[in-house]
């Protein structure tokens, strides 16, 4: 089946359910934009460096979280189904994830070659299974193993930023700084996105789509939050600059 067919939006019959997620989609996709704005401005603003990649895959992250929403806003205004969305925002996940780690590399860098290339070789692993699902999706549909592979991939990646995040956070010398301004707020941002591929899992194991969805909408306009308070943050860096 290909992914690009006619069907039925986010909520069939429940036209309630199909407006709550207009709003959701469209505060992810304003607020996105605003997100990965500032990240750009971060970037022409600040010394390029190795601050020039965080800046970078922030405001990747910002456009990927974007592409998921609009897609969203396309099934539901139109009579198409566009299954490979969730990938996007898989992949927003997954990028968010890389920059928690960039920031904890910037105050403990990497000390030896093996953990080094440890961590390139688990990168490439979760880009390959990131293009895995979105071309699965494209291809077959929302078939229960991508669904699956998606869910778990997500909360592999909320782990991994999270494990990151919370030994930059511990630093004593990270503490009041930018970085720990960053970490702590990336952080809401990546557990929220990630719960909205993660619950697909509850539909694999049986749970009603429509209750699945009733809990997803509420993490993406949780999403959609965070990324405001983590926006103001990259405003209050640009400002200091």
């Amino acid at each position: 089946m290909n992914s690009i067919a006619v069907g039925l939006p986010y909520a069939p019959n429940n036209p309630n359910l199909t407006f709550i997620f207009f709003i959701a989609l469209t505060l992810l996709a304003v607020l996105g934009v605003r997100f990965s704005y500032y990240a750009y401005r971060n970037r022409r603003t600040s010394e390029l460096g190795t601050a020039a990649r965080l800046w970078d895959v922030l405001a990747l992250a910002g456009l990927l979280a974007v592409g998921f929403a609009l897609l969203g806003l396309v099934e539901l205004l139109t009579i198409y189904v566009l299954p490979f969305k969730t990938a996007l925002l898989l992949a927003a996940v997954f990028v968010l994830a890389v920059a928690l780690r960039l920031l904890y590399r910037s105050v403990v860098p990497v000390t030896a070659g093996g953990e080094a290339q440890s961590e390139r070789g688990l990168t490439w692993a979760a880009v390959v299974g990131v293009v895995v699902v979105f071309a699965g999706l494209a291809l077959v549909g929302r078939h229960p193993l991508l669904l699956a592979v998606g869910g778990l991939s997500a909360l592999g990646f909320t782990l991994a930023g999270g494990h990151y995040g919370r030994r930059g956070a511990a630093e004593a010398r990270v503490q009041g700084t930018v970085v720990d301004t960053l970490l702590r707020h990336l952080l809401p941002v990546l557990l929220f996105a990630a719960l909205v591929p993660a619950l697909d899992l509850a539909v694999v194991v049986g749970l009603d789509r429509i209750v699945v969805l009733h809990i997803q909408v509420v993490f993406v306009i949780m999403t959609a939050t965070t990324l405001m308070t983590a926006t103001i943050k990259l405003r209050q860096n640009l400002a200091s600059l």
